[in-house]
C-alpha cells in the first residue's frame, strides 16, 4: 500500500534578515489514502498561525488532483495571512501534473532550500522545475496525429497454434488429445502452468485453452496479457461446475473467453476456431489488450495500478508522456473508486487497456451512479477553467480539477453512461 510520512520542522533563516518558517518534509505518494494525511498537516499549521512554509517534494512521487487542491488552498489561505508556500526540489515528473494544473503560476518552485530561505527573506529568485519547462508547455499545447487506416486482408486463415493445458486426470485430456491428432494446424497439449511456460516461446501460440484447476492458472493469464509478446494471444479459460463467473474477489485479469463444466466439446471447438479467426485480424490492428477488474479497496487498487506501471513501462514513449499516461489513469482509478463506488468494497472498477501503433486507450468503468459530466467538460477549453475550479476549492469544492487533469494529459476525454465510463486516448507518436 502506498505511504507518505510527513516530517514538520521549524525553522529561521540564515540571511541577513532572519525570519522564521516551517519546513515540511515530505516521502511517498499523496493519493486517494494519504491525502488527509496530508491535508491535515498543512490545516494544523494554519491554526498554529505558521505563514511562512516550504515544502520539500524532494521525494514525493506521484500527487493527485485532490492533493493539489490542497496545495492551492493552502497557498490562498496564507498569501490572505501575508505569508507565502513555496515547493523545492520538485521532481519533475510530479512538477509535469502541478504545471498541467496551472499550479506553477501560482506558487514558487525553487530547486534549493536556499532559494526557499531568500523568498521568505523578500527576494526574487527565478522559479523552476528541473528544468523541463519548455518540455511542459510542449506537451500543454499537444497535437491531433492522425490514426492509421488498418485493412483487413480477407486472405485464407492459415492453420493457427493452439496449446491446451488440461490436467492429466481431467475429464477431457484424452478426448482431446484424441481429437487435436486428427485436427490440421499445430496443437500440443500439457498438463500444468509451469509446464506451458516452459514451452511458450517455443511454440508462440495463437490459442491457449487453459483449465483452471490447475494451479496458478489466473497468475498466469496475468504474466501473459501484461507481457507484449504474448498479449494478443487468445486464453479460453475452462471452469469447474458451479463457478460464478462474474464474482470478483479482490484482482482479476480476464481472460477473452471462457466456458463452465459442463458443456458440449462442439462447443469448445467452435469457440476455438471463431478466436484462431479473430486473432490474427486483431494483431494487425493491436498490440497489447488487457482488461482487469478489481473491487474497490485499497490493497486491490494499488494491485492495478501495480499492473498498470508494467503495462506503460513496455511502451516506446519518452518520461513526459509516460508521466502523463500515468497520471490520467490513476486519476480515473482514484475517482472510480472514490467519487464512484464510494469506496464500497461490494462495487468492482473495470479497466480496458487497447494499445495500437498509433494510441493508447483506457477505457475505466464504476458502478456508481454517475455526474454531470457534460457541466465539467464544457469548461475544459475555457481559458477560466483553472481559475475557476481554484474558486470552487476556495469555497471548500472539490470537483473539477481530477477531470482537468485528465483533460492536460490526454488527447481525447470522453465520458459515457450516466458518467461512470471514462475513455482516455493518447497519442504515441
Amino acid at each position: 500500500m502506498s505511504k507518505l510520512n510527513v516530517v514538520t520542522e521549524e525553522r529561521t533563516t540564515t540571511g541577513a534578515v532572519a525570519k522564521p518558517y516551517t519546513l515540511v518534509r515530505l516521502e511517498g505518494f499523496i493519493d486517494a489514502p494519504n491525502y488527509v494525511n496530508f491535508e491535515t498537516t498543512l490545516e494544523k499549521l494554519v491554526r498554529a498561525n505558521k505563514i511562512n512554509v516550504v515544502l520539500d517534494f524532494g521525494r514525493v512521487e506521484y500527487i493527485n488532483s485532490t492533493g493539489i487542491s490542497s496545495v492551492i488552498r493552502f497557498h490562498g489561505t496564507l498569501t490572505e495571512k501575508g505569508g507565502t508556500l513555496i515547493l523545492v526540489q520538485v521532481s519533475r515528473n510530479v512538477g509535469l501534473t502541478m504545471h498541467l494544473l496551472g499550479v506553477t503560476t501560482l506558487v514558487p518552485f525553487l530547486k534549493t532550500l536556499e532559494e526557499a530561505e531568500s523568498v521568505v527573506e523578500g527576494q526574487t529568485v527565478e522559479s523552476s522545475v528541473d528544468e523541463a519547462q519548455s518540455k511542459f508547455e510542449s506537451l500543454e499545447k499537444g497535437s491531433e496525429k492522425p490514426s492509421p487506416v488498418f485493412v483487413d486482408k480477407k486472405a485464407g486463415l492459415e492453420p493457427g497454434t493452439v496449446v491446451m493445458a488440461l490436467p492429466k486426470d481431467g475429464p477431457f485430456a484424452a478426448i482431446f488429445h484424441q481429437r487435436i491428432e486428427k485436427l490440421e494446424g499445430r496443437y500440443h497439449l500439457v498438463h500444468s502452468v509451469e509446464g506451458l511456460l516452459e514451452t511458450l516461446g517455443r511454440w508462440d501460440p495463437d490459442l491457449i485453452v487453459l483449465d483452471h484447476r490447475l494451479s496458478q492458472a489466473d497468475a498466469f493469464v496475468q504474466k501473459l496479457k501484461v507481457d507484449t509478446a504474448y498479449s494478443m494471444t487468445s486464453v479460453i479459460m475452462l471452469y469447474e461446475k458451479g463457478t460464478d463467473v462474474a464474482r470478483i474477489n479482490g484482482f482479476r485479469v480476464w481472460e477473452n473467453d471462457y466456458l463452465i463444466d459442463p458443456f458440449d466439446i462442439s462447443n469448445l471447438f467452435s469457440l476455438a476456431e471463431s478466436e484462431l479467426r479473430r486473432v490474427p485480424r486483431d494483431k494487425n490492428v493491436f498490440t497489447q489488450q488487457v482488461r482487469f477488474e478489481f473491487t474497490s479497496e485499497r490493497p486491490q487498487v494499488d494491485k492495478a495500478l501495480k499492473l498498470v506501471d508494467k503495462v506503460l513501462k513496455r511502451l516506446d514513449v519518452d518520461d513526459t508522456d509516460l508521466t502523463a499516461l500515468y497520471a490520467a489513469l490513476k486519476e480515473g482509478i482514484d475517482n472510480a473508486v472514490l467519487h464512484g463506488n464510494r469506496h464500497d468494497p461490494s462495487k468492482t472498477v473495470s479497466v480496458n487497456v487497447v494499445i495500437d501503433p498509433a494510441k493508447i486507450t483506457f477505457i475505466i468503468e464504476d458502478e456508481g451512479v454517475g455526474f454531470d459530466y457534460e457541466y465539467f467538460l464544457s469548461q475544459l477549453d475555457s481559458k477560466e477553467a483553472f481559475e475557476r475550479a481554484k474558486q470552487r476549492i476556495g469555497q471548500g469544492g472539490r470537483g473539477g480539477l481530477g477531470i482537468l487533469l485528465m483533460h492536460k494529459c490526454s488527447d481525447r476525454l470522453q465520458y459515457s453512461g450516466t458518467g461512470n465510463v471514462v475513455r482516455i486516448e493518447k497519442n504515441l507518436n
